[in-house]
């Protein structure tokens, strides 16, 4: 059986749709799978061992190039086509691959449910989590019985070499950023000094860019490719992140997680399952990530080491 998922981006969607993608292979090991992806998330992908061949989506590259990527598509013939996107130009490329059983979200955008078979939840509004939303098309390829924990697992990754990093063995491990600036908790900073002070523990923060701030903490900012955080994200005794991939990551690889949430919800997009009791997620009441105070994720963080 070979099956073609379309979901180019973003990061952490794709580890939504990765999480339902191992237990397919996990229960159906013949299953063949092709991926399109964003290019530069691709490393993801590559370090999970799930996928035989990766397509690269190139955004903002033009017509040329979007139906240069279908003719390469059309190479191969697929028995499931599975659109987990749910856009137009998702839809656009399930339309021309080769395959007669394309199916996508029920939940599309842009007028892509007409381009497949819609499955799952249509309302937007619903609350449901976004793992729950892909959950459907478990039951496409004959899957009813699964691991509900969707277990997730990098035997590709590359390694961080802790030591060489002067990384302690125990360290909290702090993600500040996130896409959308309205989701960004603003007091990491003074929260990695509670930490040194009253914690005792090695504080190491990771993300794109440098944090720009003086202290007695480890900054990766900018130095890790995509494909070693899963090795670091294991490594750590907690990890503390706004909504973003990294959450996502940590609650795949069942990683004791601190997660922020003002704007979006944490029953939509926080940790799954969300019995996970590996994890804290503490929401604003205010829908303003302001109103979350150190305290208590200090409190969180402490629960954790426990």
């Amino acid at each position: 059986m070979k099956i073609l998922i379309i979901k180019p981006s973003s990061l952490g969607d794709i580890i939504h749709s990765m999480r339902v993608i191992a237990q397919l292979k996990h229960l159906k090991s013949e299953v063949e799978i092709h991926w399109v992806i964003k290019k530069g998330l691709e490393g993801i992908i590559e370090a999970s061992d799930l996928v035989k061949k990766v397509y690269l989506f190139k955004r903002g590259a033009g017509l040329f190039e979007f139906v240069r990527l279908i003719r390469e598509i059309r190479q191969e013939e697929f028995d499931f086509i599975f659109d987990m996107q749910g856009l137009l130009r998702s839809a656009i490329i399930t339309f021309g691959a080769k395959g007669s059983y394309k199916v996508g979200r029920a939940d599309g955008r842009e007028g892509s449910v007409f381009f497949y078979k819609s499955i799952g939840e249509k309302s937007r509004k619903k609350k449901i989590h976004a793992i729950e939303r892909i959950l459907p098309f478990f039951n496409e390829v004959g899957i009813e019985n699964y691991n509900r924990s969707l277990p997730l697992t990098f035997p590709s990754s590359k390694e961080v070499d802790l030591e060489n990093l002067g990384i302690d063995k125990s360290f909290i491990l702090l993600f500040p950023e996130s896409r959308r600036k309205e989701k960004q908790w603003p007091y990491f900073i003074n929260l990695l000094e509670e930490i040194r002070d009253r914690l005792e523990i090695q504080v190491v923060v990771a993300g794109n860019e440098k944090l720009n701030h003086s202290g007695d903490f480890i900054d990766l900012g900018g130095q890790l490719s995509i494909n070693k955080l899963p090795s670091l994200i294991l490594a750590a005794s907690v990890v503390v992140t706004n909504d973003s991939a990294p959450l996502h990551l940590a609650s795949a690889l069942n990683t004791k997680l601190v997660g922020l949430f003002g704007p979006t919800s944490s029953s939509n997009y926080g940790p799954f399952p969300q019995s996970q009791n590996s994890s804290f997620t503490l929401q604003s009441k205010t829908n303003e990530m302001k109103d979350i105070s150190v305290e208590d994720v200090l409190l969180a963080i402490r629960k954790l080491l426990q």
